[in-house]
């Protein structure tokens, strides 16, 4: 790709050392799942991670998610393939017993290779415009590599049972009623979207859109720069078979809507790689609830789990979801616009 921002495998070099991201300290039994006993551990980021003395550098993430692990070895496949077609997505590190993850208190940890580089902001729309265009070639080179089976403990975007049955919290209405018992009108909310989104998921035809390995959770904090090129692209955790726009939709609305002239930018850059149709151009506004959903079933999961507070839920319902209704009815005169 031009201007050096080409995606390109990393070695190894410097200090080596252990970062582990995760709201607290891995616990022992996890360090030592990966022949770390006794490491001593330093926090770093302000507490959300903590670094060791070790060789080689490898990096412990908690997931997101508890049992999130029963499709590590999908992920550390296609992880494989990615970094056979020239992207840093680094790769899992096997535990001493063979397995991709390690248990530990009801949540899932994974060991993966350390990546260098500085995450950073998006501002420009020349900056998003390479996004789109690094998202469109991440795409084209994951369809050559589809495994043709979905990643065991995922669904699609709008399959939330399986995310909540793989994580060992029910069915997504029985954890979506437990809420209702103490938060009654979020609960209400919640059904009320996810009724909506159905229905106009399956009217759009998203069941007939093709389906690809997709990152699933494509940020610009999931990329890693040194100097101007791309050195690491992490947080594959949600990465499935999905529909290709179940990447680009959650850039729409990362927290409040993207700027209009940001988002044709991305759509430029995206559509100058990978052409879109205009039916996925047109079901983006209904895949964005749908990650909007995706996201609040997480948070229920933990809440419901690991007792988090509900507040990102609150956010996402009474003010995401209102400020998007109003986004969503620009982001069609963007497609005249488009060139691609």
């Amino acid at each position: 790709m031009r201007n050096g921002w080409a995606p390109r495998s990393t070695g190894r070099g410097g200090s080596r050392t252990i970062v582990c991201v995760a709201g607290n300290e891995p616990p022992d039994i996890v360090l030592a799942a990966y022949g770390l006993a006794g490491a001593a551990a330093a926090p770093l980021d302000g507490g959300n991670a903590w670094a060791t003395r070790a060789e080689p550098q490898v990096v412990l993430k908690r997931r997101r998610l508890p049992g999130s692990g029963a499709g590590a070895d999908w992920e550390a496949e296609l992880r494989r393939q990615a970094a056979a077609a020239g992207w840093p997505a680094g790769g899992l590190v096997r535990a001493a017993d063979g397995s991709a993850a390690a248990a530990a208190g009801g949540e899932t940890w994974t060991c993966e290779t350390w990546l260098p580089g500085e995450r950073r902001e998006v501002r420009s729309v020349a900056g998003w415009r390479i996004l789109g265009r690094l998202l469109g070639r991440l795409h084209s080179d994951l369809a050559r590599s589809d495994p043709g089976t979905q990643r065991p403990g995922l669904g699609k975007v709008w399959e939330l049972d399986v995310l909540t049955e793989a994580a060992g919290a029910g069915t997504f209405n029985r954890l979506v009623a437990a809420f209702g018992e103490r938060y009654p009108d979020l609960a209400a909310s919640i059904r009320r979207e996810r009724y909506r989104n159905l229905r106009e998921l399956a009217r759009l035809g998203y069941p007939e859109l093709a389906e690809q390995p997709i990152h699933g959770d494509s940020s610009p904090k999931n990329l890693l720069w040194t100097s101007g090129e791309l050195t690491g692209l992490i947080g594959w955790e949600f990465a499935r078979r999905d529909a290709a726009m179940c990447d680009l939709a959650p850039l729409l609305m990362p927290h409040g809507p993207l700027d209009l002239p940001h988002a044709q930018a991305l759509f430029e850059g995206y559509a100058a790689v990978r052409p879109v149709s205009n039916q996925e151009f047109g079901i983006l506004p209904a895949l964005v609830r749908a990650s909007l959903l995706w996201q609040v079933t997480v948070l229920l999961i933990r809440w419901r789990l690991l007792g988090d507070e509900p507040a990102g839920v609150a956010r996402t319902m009474l003010g995401r979801f209102p400020v998007f209704e109003r986004y969503a009815l620009e982001l069609g005169a963007l497609r005249a616009n488009v060139r691609g």
